[in-house]
């Protein structure tokens, strides 16, 4: 079956792609995934992210708001389109800018969607964020972001039943692994960990739903596979991915003794400075 799948370059996305593509079965996903620029453009991590999945068909110079993604849908003829790429910068300010997230993924929402079910399209994936009211991290307040997460959900979903096209969505709780941003927590460990620096965790009691990247991935290939039944056409699903509930001590100890960073608990905990 054919994928499209955007946000690719995203860290969580180039684990989607990596898992439909090693998918070993009679029934292959065929993966298309639009990059907002040439490959050759891409440098770093994220080009590190574009290698991780390799056969994959890159169509660059494409995103979700430009009009000619309605000629590339009609073109590739997608059977499950996976809508993972986003606006995410400064997401978890006030600050951010809702306006521009909700312009890039709805502008062409109602033509969208109908190219899709015009094309045969079986099954939509939206991915959701633990961000969105009613969410793992509600404690925190609903942000800017999440609230604008819910609205492109929501009007993703009356297109969906106006046209009669499948759609679930993937709530994404706090991802973590290889070729994160180096920004995030366990990355900045990892460095300091690497130099022999301490490392200061704060909020060391605070509970949260921490998945490995290559387990999310796993949740969207099980909801595509549900694209090669017969599927209701006002059908509407809203999946929590789940990985480890605990508190953010029990998360440092336990994913940076993981194979990707191998580190000694003994060793970890000479270094850990540990605040409430």
């Amino acid at each position: 079956m054919k994928v499209l799948l955007t946000g690719l370059t995203s860290f969580t996305g180039a684990y989607i792609g990596k898992a439909l593509l090693e998918y070993n079965n009679l029934n292959k996903f065929e993966v298309f995934a639009p990059i907002r620029s040439s490959k050759e453009a891409y440098t770093g991590i994220k080009l590190e992210r574009l290698n991780l999945a390799k056969n994959i068909h890159l169509i660059p110079n494409q995103d979700i708001s430009q009009n000619s993604f309605i000629d590339l849908v009609k073109e590739i003829k997608p059977d499950i389109f996976i809508n993972h790429a986003g606006y995410i910068d400064n997401y978890r300010s006030a600050d951010f800018d809702f306006l521009k997230h909700l312009e890039i993924n709805l502008k062409n929402i109602n033509p969208l969607i109908q190219a899709l079910k015009d094309n045969k399209c079986k099954l939509i994936i939206h991915s959701g964020s633990a961000f969105e009211p009613n969410g793992d991290y509600s404690k925190y307040g609903v942000s800017p972001y999440g609230v604008a997460k819910k609205m492109v959900w929501d009007m993703l979903v009356f297109w969906c039943q106006k046209y009669k096209m499948p759609a679930a969505k993937i709530i994404i709780p706090n991802p973590y692994g290889l070729l994160e941003n180096q920004d995030r927590l366990l990355a900045v460990f990892n460095q300091k960990l690497k130099r022999e620096e301490n490392i200061d965790l704060y909020n060391s009691a605070e509970i949260r739903n921490n998945i490995k990247a290559q387990d999310l991935a796993d949740y969207y290939l099980k909801v595509a596979l549900l694209a090669l039944g017969q599927l209701d056409e006002n059908y509407v699903l809203e999946l929590k991915a789940i990985g480890h509930i605990e508190t953010q001590l029990n998360f440092v100890l336990r994913a940076l003794q993981e194979p990707e960073y191998n580190f000694d608990l003994n060793y970890i905990k000479r270094f850990l400075k540990v605040h409430n």
